[in-house]
């Protein structure tokens, strides 16, 4: 499977998700890691599985991965299985980027095969919240076998 992960990180931990979760695909995938800021220009040619990530700012409105996610149709990853990620500091109930992501995938055509998911940073900066890299090893897995399961009508 072809698998382009798409970040955005201010500082370090969602990029750290990312390539975690490269790291897990690795071994039985083909796998493109890529900033979103550098990322405005990709097409979805080849692309099997599209995972966007970034961090939630401003309760969800600073958007990171915007350059990436503005024109994505166009750039032909409508109907690409994806799935999107953040990273956070609590639990509380706010607006996740990973939700905003999600739901600018779903507008661009991709087909979410996985709920978006948050990994918690202990801090401003972080570091990442203990287990949060085994548990972006398991959900990214997971989001495969989704992924390759059969699209139902």
């Amino acid at each position: 499977m072809e698998i382009l992960i798409v970040y955005a990180s201010q500082y370090g931990n969602t990029q750290r998700i990312a390539q975690t979760i490269a790291s897990a695909l690795v071994p039985e995938h083909r796998v493109r890691t890529i900033v979103a800021a550098a990322a405005s220009d990709l097409s979805g040619e080849g692309v099997d599985l599209l995972f966007v990530g970034a961090p939630t700012q401003m309760r969800g409105l600073r958007l990171l991965a915007k350059p990436f996610l503005d024109g994505l149709a166009d750039r032909g990853f409508r109907g690409t299985a994806a799935a999107a990620f953040d990273t956070r500091m609590d639990l509380q109930p706010q607006l996740l980027e990973s939700e905003v992501i999600a739901r600018r995938l779903a507008a661009a055509g991709c087909r979410l095969v996985a709920e978006p998911a948050s990994f918690l940073v202990n801090g401003l900066e972080g570091p990442l919240a203990t287990g949060e890299e085994g548990r972006a090893r398991l959900w990214a897995t997971a989001v495969v076998d989704a992924a390759a399961a059969p699209v139902r009508p």
